[in-house]
């Protein structure tokens, strides 16, 4: 696979933080599985995992506060 935005890179495994607001908490998510170009750093992530993601910070959200550290758990 070929990065998608510089047509140059090539997307390898390894992980990354994901960072998201929702109803005012910030949330990062450690250690998500991802593609990133080698080049320009573009990540990609598969639909399952960004779907398990977004539930990981709804559940922060619900959890409350301003700031919330989530390792990612695969469901």
């Amino acid at each position: 696979m070929k990065c998608l935005s510089c047509k140059n890179g090539t997307p390898t495994e390894c992980t990354t933080a994901f960072t998201a607001e929702r109803d005012g908490v910030f949330v990062i998510v450690k250690h998500v599985p991802a593609r990133i170009c080698n080049i320009r750093g573009e990540e990609y992530f598969d639909a399952a995992i960004t779907a398990r993601v977004l539930e990981q910070v709804k559940e922060a959200a619900k959890a409350g506060g301003q700031l919330n550290l989530r390792e990612y758990a695969a469901a």
